[in-house]
């Protein structure tokens, strides 16, 4: 996958922070728990959400979608949903 400049929340201006916020409301609460693999050392992490930071209005929408795809009242599991894009990300050649 090619390296995609990011903004990540702590270096986000307010609006952003803001499109941050809103979508991160939107996630069950168990997603707020890092995945302890997906940590780099120095403490990061890779965000497919950030990676849609440079356009913040398709980052609401796009991120938003998935979010309520996620909510636990839902059929799948966050297991399953980890799964899932664990398929996908090794089909892609992708890290995450």
């Amino acid at each position: 996958m090619p390296w995609i400049k990011t903004t990540p929340y702590e270096d986000a201006g307010p609006e952003l922070r803001n499109v941050y916020g809103a979508i991160y409301a939107l996630y069950p609460a168990d997603y707020a728990v890092p995945v302890a693999s997906l940590v780099r050392p120095d403490g990061g992490s890779d965000s497919i959400v950030a990676a849609h930071s440079l356009v913040p209005e398709a980052m609401r929408h796009m991120m938003s979608g998935l979010a309520v795809m996620m909510q636990p009242h839902l059929p799948l599991t966050r297991r399953q949903h980890e799964m899932i894009a664990a398929v996908v990300s090794v089909q892609n050649q992708c890290f995450y």
